[in-house]
């Protein structure tokens, strides 16, 4: 209960305790009031009929008639006359009750009404006793209605007084709201400055602290974004051509050399120069500095409108292009035109193009091929290429035999999305310094029968080459929704959304119609992942989907992190829960950077996890880097507390 409703329930109950007293005290003064009015009319009425009485010598007929008519204009319940041997001379009753008050009021209110007397003297001769007694009908009839009046006030005062009571409690504590906005902005990881400082003491002095909590807040993620700016910079850029290095390039290969790539094959071409040492000595070192610029720049014109396309200079005298979607004949054709342009260059620095030459090496990928592989075998080609005439080689990643062709797959997928063919699996994400689940990863089986299956690695390549992955997305993350109780009702779920199935110009009206129909229901708590590339875009499109999911209680993780990102301000609006990256990633990062990147996902409540962690030597030295939580085969051998 809030503190609104405490005070505003304790006064009101306070108010109502006052006035509820003070009504029945008005009451219980209106009710003694109205006895000793029945006594005073009894005695007067009394005192009044005996002279007239004592006047008639005895004479009942007379006597009577005086009786009667008093009895008659008043309100009376008796008159009795006796005479001193105490025998009724004259007796007048009220015959029946006049109803005017609820029974339960004259149950509640009890009335008795005095009987006076007075003597009836005639001369020295003393006639006998008069006897009144009042009626009560009247007196309940004149209490009721003072009820009712002392009532209306009561309700009528009461509904003021709440009213006003409302109105300054809402007018008091108007500040004591904003505190708790702020406080909740706070527990969100939201850093707000509250500018208006309460009037109240006590409000002030915790609205001042947690302004400079927040400030303080605030100002350890600006500096973590400084300094990983900074790093980011050092460690991702050739500080000579101005090209992206090796690290930037390693880092980033892992999106590319995977089975859900948007890519399914590319060119890597390593560019060497042969002769530096000789052209050192003849042109100078600042020379030779200027001519790699000028070969950086043709790199970089090369290049520009192919997508996707990564320059890195990845060692003094060698440059990599990488051209994710490229093939090799037209990779030959890019390498003669970047050739031509590097020997004018040359001839442009003064140099002999047979001392000082470049040697290409073109190696057409395959997105199954590891990182070393693909270092290894483009190395192969430039070593080749350093023997033939033309300095330009290339060479192709093995062909795998397929089990199936595209077509066959293309018609087992369609088949599997047209009758619901997929199964969800999962697997663990683990925090190794507490030893506990942190949440389910989901992924997808295709099963055509009891007796054969297919795993994620196998159906989604064939899936991306047919233009499917992103039917295939549509119909899982329909099955997420409304077959839910299939998976563990206790746990948390994340599913990774691919960046060209959250493009797709229906995906956000199908997600929103999923939410609304079933996120209400859901059995477990639900973390949807999203690429980092698509959210440090900041777009229009990304911030609707995350507007979308919070309204629905759904948290946001982020993939495929390498802190490429020019600001990372994004992550303070976004506030993701997590954010997952390869082991590889956090290895090659320096203690400056990771510590950096840890200074602010801590101040904005972000936990990051290294995936890919296959085994314990990987996982001791991620644990050395600071980062505890970890997905991958490693999982699989750790204890839970």
């Amino acid at each position: 209960m809030t503190l609104f409703k405490q005070m505003a329930l304790l006064l009101s109950l306070f108010l109502l305790i006052i006035l509820t007293t003070v009504l029945i005290l008005n009451f219980q003064s209106a009710n003694r009031g109205v006895q000793d009015r029945l006594y005073e009319d009894a005695k007067n009425t009394a005192t009044s009929l005996s002279l007239p009485l004592g006047g008639a010598n005895g004479d009942l007929s007379i006597m009577s008639t005086m009786i009667n008519a008093t009895f008659d204009s008043g309100n009376y319940r008796k008159i009795l006359l006796v005479d001193i041997e105490n025998n009724i001379l004259y007796e007048r009753v009220l015959e029946s009750d006049i109803i005017v008050v609820p029974e339960w009021f004259r149950e509640l209110v009890s009335l008795k009404a005095p009987v006076a007397s007075a003597n009836v003297s005639a001369g020295w001769s003393q006639v006998g006793i008069l006897s009144v007694q009042s009626d009560s009908t009247y007196a309940y009839k004149q209490l009721y209605t003072i009820l009712i009046d002392l009532l209306i006030s009561f309700i009528v005062i009461a509904l003021l007084s709440l009213t006003a009571l409302n109105l300054l409690l809402h007018a008091i504590l108007r500040p004591l709201k904003e505190v708790q906005k702020q406080a909740a902005a706070i527990t969100k990881n939201e850093f707000i400055i509250q500018e208006n400082i309460p009037y109240t003491k006590e409000l002030a002095d915790v609205v001042l602290g947690m302004n400079n909590m927040v400030s303080k807040v605030k100002a350890m993620f600006d500096k973590g974004n400084e300094e990983l700016k900074a790093h980011k910079e050092l460690e991702y850029t050739d500080e000579n051509t101005q090209l992206k290095n090796r690290k930037y390039l390693i880092d980033r290969l892992p999106a590319y050399l995977k089975v859900d790539s948007p890519y399914e094959k590319g060119v890597n071409m390593i560019v060497a120069f042969g002769g530096i040492i000789e052209a050192n000595e003849k042109i100078g070192h600042q020379q030779v500095d200027k001519l790699l610029i000028a070969v950086a720049e043709i790199f970089r014109k090369s290049t520009k409108d192919i997508n996707d396309s990564i320059v890195a200079r990845i060692n003094g005298t060698e440059f990599s292009i990488f051209l994710p979607g490229y093939t090799g004949s037209d990779a030959i054709e890019l390498a003669r035109s970047i050739q031509k342009s590097c020997f004018n260059a040359i001839d442009s620095a003064g140099l002999d193009q047979h001392e000082t030459f470049i040697s290409i090496g073109i190696y057409e990928y395959n997105h199954k091929d590891s990182i070393s592989e693909l270092f290894s075998r483009s190395d192969n080609a430039l070593a080749q290429a350093k023997f033939n005439r033309e300095h330009i080689h290339l060479e192709k990643a093995d062909t795998a035999v397929e089990v199936m062709g595209k077509e066959a797959w293309k018609l087992i997928i369609k088949n599997a999305i047209e009758k619901n063919r997929f199964n969800f699996v999962s697997w663990s994400v683990i925090d190794t310094k507490n030893r506990k689940l942190v949440h389910n990863v989901l992924s997808i089986h295709l099963v055509l029968d009891k007796n054969s299956s297919y795993g994620y690695a196998q159906f989604m390549a064939p899936a991306i080459q047919s233009g499917l992955s992103c039917d295939i997305y549509k119909k899982i993350v329909t099955m997420l929704f409304n077959d839910s109780h299939t998976l563990l009702s206790t746990s948390t779920y994340s599913l990774r959304l691919p960046q060209e199935y959250l493009e797709k110009e229906d995906t956000y009206l199908n997600i929103s119609d999923l939410l609304r129909a079933n996120a209400a229901m859901l059995p477990f708590k639900l973390i949807i992942e999203l690429p980092d590339r698509l959210v440090r875009q900041d777009s229009k499109n990304i911030r609707e989907y995350i507007e979308l999911f919070r309204r629905y209680s759904i948290d946001i993780g982020i993939f495929e992190f390498i802190g490429e990102s020019e600001d990372y301000q994004y992550l303070q609006d976004l506030r993701p829960s997590y954010i997952k990256a390869e082991s590889s990633y956090f290895l090659t990062q320096s203690d400056q950077s990771i510590s950096s990147l840890r200074l602010i996902t801590d101040s904005v409540g972000i936990s990051l996890i290294a995936v890919g962690v296959s085994d314990i030597d990987t996982l001791d030295m991620i644990k050395e880097k600071g980062v505890y939580i970890v997905q991958g085969e490693v999982t699989e051998t750790l204890e839970l507390a």
